[in-house]
């Protein structure tokens, strides 16, 4: 997960995220945060609320599927 800061024209950041499996990706995010930051260290706690709940969605599918995620 990263976000980049100040790179749209109205000033708001961007939200980037890889979730690998072994030595591949197995998806990835990229979105313009829906807020605006006053600092790229806010910016990355912004993105991390933004991917948070589809990160532990992942997390819990692959349990679900027997799987042990470390």
């Amino acid at each position: 997960m990263d976000a980049a800061f100040a790179v749209h024209k109205e000033i708001k950041r961007h939200t980037g995220a890889v979730i690998t499996m072994g030595s591949g990706a197995i998806i990835s995010f990229s979105t313009k945060q829906k807020v605006n930051a006053c600092s790229s260290t806010e910016a990355e706690l912004v993105a991390v609320c933004d991917i948070i709940d589809k990160i532990l969605w992942i997390k819990n599918f692959i349990e679900w599927q027997g799987f042990e995620v470390n």
